[in-house]
């Protein structure tokens, strides 16, 4: 027993490391660089991911709010799931690259925010068996997915726009969280 405590003990120290190695990109996903400027709220000293910083917010926003006001009955519930598509549509804005536009980036994680926190509650409260809402709520994950392809694309694009063409060994952004990955073995140079 004294063994598996230990294990874990030494899991869990491990996983922090990681944590504190991404330190200087946690809260913000980007690197600190001008490139992804508009891609980050700055308050203060501090730079914050306009994507979860605005998207998650607005769920949780959302279903509170749907909680508190809306009926849920099985008509509101059907008419909210179909409604939270519409919600959906600016990812179009992330896939023609519109979203280099700071105001247009909030707008669309916003809208997809309340999209996902009337497709949250829909699935939850509407009369089916529990596996079909299981199936209904990989649709979440589906486009969340493709939101996360987007984004990674897009953060790529920018590196490999930049004078250091991609080479995160070499990056003042990113070279200091790799070289603390390599020391801590969370990371293998190549050769």
């Amino acid at each position: 027993m004294v063994k598996f405590f230990k294990k874990i003990r030494k899991k869990i120290s491990r996983f922090s490391l990681l944590v504190s190695d991404f330190k200087p990109i946690l809260l913000s996903h980007h690197p600190n660089c001008d490139h992804f400027s508009n891609h980050v709220y700055h308050i203060g000293k501090y730079r914050f991911c306009i994507g979860c910083f605005t998207l998650y917010p607005f769920i949780l926003i959302t279903i509170i709010l749907t909680l508190l006001f809306v009926e849920l009955n099985t008509y509101n519930l059907v008419l909210l799931y179909l409604i939270s598509f519409a919600f959906f549509a600016p990812i179009i804005l992330n896939i023609v690259g519109l979203t280099k536009y700071k105001f247009l980036k909030i707008f669309s994680k916003a809208s997809n925010g309340i999209g996902l926190g009337f497709h949250v509650v829909s699935v939850i409260f509407i009369p089916l068996p529990i596996i079909l809402k299981i199936l209904v709520l990989l649709e979440i994950n589906f486009l969340i997915g493709v939101i996360a392809y987007i984004r990674s694309n897009h953060i790529k694009k920018e590196c490999l726009n930049c004078d250091y063409e991609g080479d995160w060994d070499n990056c003042p952004a990113w070279k200091p969280i790799r070289d603390k990955l390599y020391e801590h073995g969370f990371r293998k140079r190549k050769k």
